[in-house]
């Protein structure tokens, strides 16, 4: 098992437990904490998917980063306005 491949299914973990903590009333949608779950778990996704993944995958994992950063930009602008 490579270190990419380590990374991706790190990621993996994070993206779940996020969602777990979302569920069960740990985290709002809004929190920085579930933000950064779903950032930092994306992009280690995307790293392992870049290195061999499929097309598909890797563009719904991106378009997850991306909405994550989207989400981090609109909570930071709002806590700072």
């Amino acid at each position: 098992m490579t270190f990419v491949t380590i990374l991706g299914y790190f990621g993996i973990l994070l993206l779940l437990l996020a969602f777990f903590l979302l569920v069960i009333g740990q985290l709002k949608v809004i929190d920085m904490h579930y933000m950064m779950l779903n950032l930092l778990g994306a992009f280690l996704v995307l790293l392992h998917l870049y290195s061999g993944g499929t097309v598909p995958v890797f563009q719904t994992i991106a378009a997850w980063l991306f909405i994550s950063v989207y989400g981090f930009y609109k909570h930071h602008v709002a806590t700072t306005t």
